[in-house]
């Protein structure tokens, strides 16, 4: 792995871009984050790639359209070895909280070297409290990856926290389709997972969504498919890519956000508006953005 770029703000998020292999189209990119309100030895994530561009194409993402495959388990490590080479030896076992997001280029259940990173990332790393995290579509076509997850969850990392993001970003079964064009497990089928993922005292599962002017957020039809027990419910507005302008995508946080989450709220859920820093859309700091302006200037 070589570093080809990088750019931030150390306070708040730097993104790194690396060459993997030979040819120019072999990049991705990775992030070392932390929450500006508190030291990086008390909360600290690094969020990581899992493939070249990606296949699944999301009209708001920037990672979209130049799929190049999957990186190997040691290419994903690698993005956490070099985050932990910036700091002394023994900082990331004195972290009393370290976050790893498969979060940034790629869909995380499309790539089997994903579990198997997981599996060997407690022998990388052991801060006092890791919580891993995957984000993902849940392709359907993936149902024995996140069989294999739920296991490795419950063998490696049963003294931590480990979440998973289920992207939704509608209740409106078509407009899930154009949102994400990949064929995904249903909100049942979601639904069934999540139980059994999410055991009394863990993280709960989080639906996620990305607030766009015109989509349909009805708080009623989450209730009627998933529990409050096992899920809560997390809205950001849209991210400003050149992705999301190009498909003449507009946010809808502040008109949606209120209002959804009192329902929801009423149906017992609980809501997460993230918002985030601002600096952060112009450090680049969301997903395919800084390779997408590389391979621009290239």
């Amino acid at each position: 792995m070589k570093i080809i770029s990088e750019s931030g703000d150390k306070n708040l998020a730097e993104v790194f871009v690396a060459k993997f292999r030979g040819d120019e189209k072999f990049l991705a990119e990775f992030v070392d984050a932390k929450d500006p309100t508190m030291p990086r030895n008390k909360k600290w994530v690094m969020i990581l790639s899992t493939q070249f561009g990606c296949p699944v194409k999301c009209p708001m993402c920037d990672s979209g359209g130049n799929y190049h495959g999957d990186l190997s388990a040691d290419e994903i490590l690698s993005q956490v070895r070099h985050i932990l080479s910036r700091y002394p030896d023994e900082f990331a076992n004195s972290c009393e909280k370290l976050k790893i997001q498969f979060a940034r280029m790629g869909e995380p259940a499309l790539n089997n070297s994903v579990l198997e990173a997981l599996r060997a990332l407690p022998s990388l790393v052991a801060p006092k409290l890791m919580i891993p995290c995957v984000a993902t579509t849940a392709p359907a076509a993936s149902k024995r990856w996140f069989e294999e997850l739920l296991e490795i969850k419950n063998e490696l990392y049963s003294e931590h926290l480990f979440q998973i993001q289920f992207s939704i970003n509608s209740t409106d079964p078509a407009q899930r389709d154009h949102m994400m064009p990949i064929a995904k497990m249903s909100f049942d089928e979601i639904s069934k997972f999540g139980k059994r993922f999410v055991r009394r005292g863990e993280r709960k599962a989080a639906l996620n969504f990305t607030t766009v002017k015109g989509l349909d957020y009805d708080a009623d039809v989450i209730a009627r498919h998933f529990s409050p027990e096992h899920f809560c419910v997390k809205m950001t507005p849209l991210n400003p890519t050149e992705s999301a302008d190009e498909a003449g995508l507009r946010s809808s946080f502040e008109e949606i956000a209120e209002p959804f989450a009192e329902k929801l709220t009423g149906h017992g859920f609980d809501v997460i508006l993230s918002i985030g820093d601002l600096k952060e859309n112009e450090i680049g700091s969301n997903c395919g953005q800084s390779v997408r302006r590389l391979h621009k200037s290239i």
